[in-house]
């Protein structure tokens, strides 16, 4: 499944980057994702400028990592330029930095902005999950999928 070659180890890159943006300027993303099975692990955030990549962790422009509590996580981007912009999360239960997969299939929590459902054999295009960003903050809210 396209799905989890394009979530699953690159989102360690994406993680990498999370300081790279100036945190003083710019707009910025809040994301709230919920309805997370258990509050095992961490949650992994993807930040996307554009469909090129798109979700392919190594092509993030952020990412990051959070706990999750109460089935619920939060994460944040900030130093943003203005323009269209699409988000990737993992529940990682295991706290390994992978999505865990069985047969291709994702074992562990996923999900897009917009709440973007992926296609029969892949992530959702970059249009269904893009979403715009001025200077101000915008709010992202992300339901977490199991298959």
């Amino acid at each position: 499944m396209k799905l989890v070659r394009a979530l699953a180890i690159p989102f360690l890159a994406a993680i990498a980057m999370a300081g790279s943006a100036s945190a003083g300027q710019g707009g910025r993303v809040t994301v709230q994702m919920h309805g997370m099975r258990n509050s095992d692990g961490q949650a992994l955030c993807a930040l996307f400028k554009g469909a090129k990549g798109f979700p392919d962790g190594n092509a993030a422009i952020q990412g990051g990592q959070t706990t999750v509590k109460d089935g619920r996580a939060s994460c944040s981007f900030k130093g943003l330029e203005p323009g269209t912009y699409a988000v990737g999360v993992i529940h990682d239960e295991d706290g390994d930095s992978e999505m865990d997969t069985v047969l291709g299939i994702p074992t562990e929590g996923f999900g897009f902005s917009n709440n973007a459902k992926p296609g029969m054999f892949g992530p959702p295009p970059f249009k269904d999950a893009a979403f715009r960003v001025g200077a101000g903050t915008k709010s992202v809210v992300i339901k977490m999928l199991y298959l």
